[in-house]
């Protein structure tokens, strides 16, 4: 039977030590949401890119090893589950980061992880447009939503080719574009946390024009950050250096040190 958990560990410590290893490893740790029709393992090869740090992923309901898992309701609910679960696991990540539809998430996740009185210090929004400001959504046809994924990137002949693998890929991701247009929690909502945009210069005008806006969202700092690349500037250059900046930020906060390369940058 699939996993009820969402959370992965690509740490190695975690893999092969003892719960007390675990228990005794104090890197800072980020948690990770993956794009709409994403999985955790999208994240997997950045534990090596970042060392110093755990890296955790979400796993959404219907792919990897969560394939046999209903899916969620609303993107909300999906957010509370992933928050009981660090909860329960007394675990305190110290950055967010969501991609794309996972950026929703993030923000709702830390929303919740505020209201019980567990704060995350930074989320990271990536290609994200502000929520109330995010392009029409579709979900229910396929020709429709196929268009839509060839605006952000281009599907693979393989895939196309492949009619079985194609209808089982995109039976997930309209679960998950759902959950995105259907989304109105965010509504009024602010977090107390450092929130930190990132766009691909090359990205939609949609989201180009409209991330910045993710400000109204936060009382803390705010931080918008523009990188070479479209939507998926992340497959080709991780964002593992901004990650470290935030994570050491968080365990050695330094006020004397002025601003990161990426605020300069910026």
């Amino acid at each position: 039977m699939a996993p009820a958990t969402a959370i992965r560990d690509f740490n190695l410590r975690a893999a092969h030590g003892s719960s007390q290893d675990r228990a005794d490893d104090v890197r800072p740790a980020v948690l990770c949401f993956p794009h709409a029709g994403g999985c955790a393992s999208f994240f997997r090869p950045w534990q090596s890119l970042l060392p110093a740090a755990r890296v955790h992923a979400v796993q959404y309901p219907g792919r990897e090893d969560r394939i046999l898992d209903e899916p969620v309701a609303g993107l909300r609910e999906l957010a509370e589950t992933v928050a009981e679960e660090i909860l329960a696991r007394r675990e305190r990540y110290s950055v967010l980061f969501g991609h794309s539809m996972g950026a929703y998430v993030a923000f709702e996740v830390a929303d919740c992880l505020r209201a019980a009185g567990a704060d995350v210090p930074t989320l990271v929004v990536s290609s994200a447009a502000a929520p109330a400001l995010r392009p029409p959504v579709p979900y229910e046809d396929s020709a429709d939503v196929l268009r839509y994924l060839e605006r952000y990137e281009p599907v693979s002949p393989q895939i196309r080719q492949d009619e079985e693998l194609l209808e089982l890929i995109l039976e997930y991701v309209k679960d998950d574009l759902r959950l995105v247009a259907q989304y109105r929690e965010h509504v009024g909502k602010r977090i107390g946390a450092r929130l930190v945009a990132v766009a691909g210069e090359d990205d939609i005008p949609e989201i180009r024009s409209r991330f910045r806006q993710w400000h109204r969202h936060t009382d803390g700092p705010f931080l918008p950050v523009v990188t070479p690349g479209g939507h998926f500037y992340l497959r080709e250059d991780p964002p593992t250096g901004l990650i470290a900046a935030e994570l050491a930020r968080c365990t050695h906060p330094d006020p004397a040190a002025g601003r990161t390369p990426w605020e300069k940058a910026s």
